[in-house]
């Protein structure tokens, strides 16, 4: 089942005695409502989610009819191991990407001068980037902050000091992404509630360093290797994370090869065979 299926095809299904795989996008959504209010409560706004009280209880209807529940990070399977329910229903897998969004890639990049640090998504409160805006500005980087996507009214007016800045640029949209990972010295992304977001496989098959969180890591970067991950409640370990990255073109280049090569292991085509493994594994006769 695919978030959003109607829990009538729940029901029926379950009446027929099929088994029931539902995949999740994201974290468990009752405390995915948390994360969301307490960081909007920080920034002294109103939340800027959907989550309601009839939402969060169809979900418990959907994980008791549901045998089996696809998590795609380890962050998302502890969200519902949290929530109570049972091990032997999680199945802990990945996502992926596309080589073919990116047929014209490079590994060789344009020489500057100056550090370019690129975020991708929804510049939002869910995906920290009230936070990142504030290390930003802390961490005094000779070099540009590009946040590529759509932006919540809610972050454009609290955060509009910082986005005033010369050395902060957004884009609410942009029609080529390779171009922009190919414009970025390495990826930011401190993600508070996530499943396993694309964006960090790409920017891993673009041969960038991640600098991110448990969540926005996604199970896929590994810290100190493909990149550095960090709490995003604490604010001066990213300022450090930013620091370090920006001031070391060796640790730049140790972790751009390691997340490239990291990132070919999942490839849509590559994440679909072990993803039918494991559905055959669990259909096997008890």
């Amino acid at each position: 089942m695919w978030p959003n299926t109607s829990i009538e095809t729940f029901r029926k299904v379950k009446q027929q005695s099929k088994p029931i795989f539902w995949e999740r996008i994201n974290c468990y959504t009752k405390p995915a409502k948390f994360i969301i209010d307490d960081a909007s409560s920080r920034l002294g706004i109103a939340p800027q989610h959907k989550i309601t009280a009839d939402i969060i209880q169809q979900e418990e209807e959907e994980i008791s009819l549901a045998d089996f529940i696809f998590c795609p990070s380890p962050e998302v399977k502890k969200s519902f191991m949290g929530a109570g329910v049972p091990e032997h229903k999680l199945i802990l897998t990945s996502y992926g990407w596309s080589p073919k969004r990116f047929p014209h890639f490079s590994i060789d990049k344009p020489v500057s001068d100056t550090i370019t640090v690129i975020f991708v998504g929804s510049v939002c409160v869910r995906k920290g980037t009230p936070r990142l805006l504030r290390a930003w500005e802390k961490a005094a980087i000779k070099g540009r902050l590009l946040l590529c996507g759509s932006m919540e009214p809610a972050i454009a007016e609290t955060c509009s000091r910082i986005l005033a800045r010369s050395d902060v640029i957004h884009r609410d949209y942009t029609s080529d992404i390779a171009l922009a990972y190919r414009e970025a010295d390495f990826f930011a992304f401190p993600s508070l509630e996530e499943g396993s977001p694309l964006v960090t496989y790409e920017a891993m098959a673009n041969g960038l360093p991640v600098l991110t969180s448990p969540m926005g890591a996604g199970g896929v970067v590994r810290d100190g290797k493909d990149g550095i991950i960090v709490s995003p409640y604490d604010e001066e370990a990213l300022v450090t994370g930013l620091q370090q990255l920006a001031g070391c073109a060796e640790l730049r280049l140790r972790m751009s090869d390691s997340a490239r090569e990291r990132a070919q292991e999942f490839t849509w085509e590559k994440v679909a065979r072990r993803r039918a493994d494991l559905v055959l594994e669990r259909l096997k006769p008890a």
